[in-house]
């Protein structure tokens, strides 16, 4: 894994660059070729409070075949859903189904 890219460059020399969202508040980590598959690339974004969030980065073959993600599902089995899992705790380590 490695860290995250470079800030974003001024948009001029007088004018400081306002970074976004993402770049204020999260690291990026990425992981080349997950579980071996060539292309199947991610980006794991690590907010300072801990949590991180799951993503598909730039190289996924997804994204650069043009395709649309249509849906997600979030329904692991029938008792189980990621949709219901809450976050608390002074870590925020609650992350399996209950």
């Amino acid at each position: 894994m490695a860290t995250e890219p470079d800030p974003p460059v001024a948009a001029s020399a007088g004018e400081p660059a306002v970074p976004s969202l993402v770049d204020r508040y999260f690291t990026r980590w990425y992981k080349a070729d997950v579980k071996g598959k060539p292309c199947e690339d991610h980006c794991i974004l690590q907010h300072s409070n801990r949590i991180c969030v799951i993503t598909l980065a730039g190289s996924h073959l997804v994204l650069q075949s043009g395709k649309a993600i249509k849906s997600i599902s979030y329904q692991i089995s029938t008792n189980c859903s990621r949709l219901q899992n809450k976050v608390s705790g002074k870590f925020k380590r609650v992350c399996s189904c209950i």
